[in-house]
């Protein structure tokens, strides 16, 4: 049984690599909507695990063009994928900051902008993050309340 679902774990991170190797890449051409709709489909039963393992296998931090695909397919996955995606992805939080900043001190090409972009994401999960405990606060008030 470990066995089978070893394999099965190996097939998954396989399959996920081949999809964020399509999708993001150093070519300076836009994301193909349809590798973006299939990681999403990878990624939108469980979380986000398996995007992770591939993404952080990628040299973000040494091509713009790369890193401002990713951006735009994490984004995607934060907008459209499971909601275990933004509680998955606040473990990464500090690279992204990291990362943020490494861009910020490029002035030209795509680091400025790749800078910005995972700013704006960072406040996204943390904005969702926040809401997401206002809510269970605030469904637990009214439980309360209601009794």
């Amino acid at each position: 049984m470990k066995l089978t679902l070893d394999l099965n774990l190996k097939l998954i991170l396989d399959m996920m690599n081949f999809l964020i190797n399509k999708a993001i890449n150093t070519q300076e051409v836009a994301v193909k909507e349809k590798h973006a709709r299939n990681i999403l489909a990878k990624c939108v039963c469980k979380g986000a695990h398996t995007f992770w393992a591939a993404v952080n296998r990628l040299p973000l931090s040494s091509n713009a063009v790369l890193c401002w695909k990713f951006c735009h397919v994490f984004h995607k996955l934060l907008r459209d994928g499971h909601p275990n995606v933004i509680k998955d992805s606040m473990r990464n939080k500090a690279d992204l900051t990291d990362m943020s900043r490494m861009w910020g001190h490029l002035s030209e090409g795509y680091g400025k902008l790749c800078s910005i972009y995972l700013k704006l994401l960072i406040t996204k999960m943390e904005f969702h993050i926040k809401v997401q405990s206002l809510h269970h606060h605030h469904q637990s008030s009214c439980c309360t309340l209601a009794r």
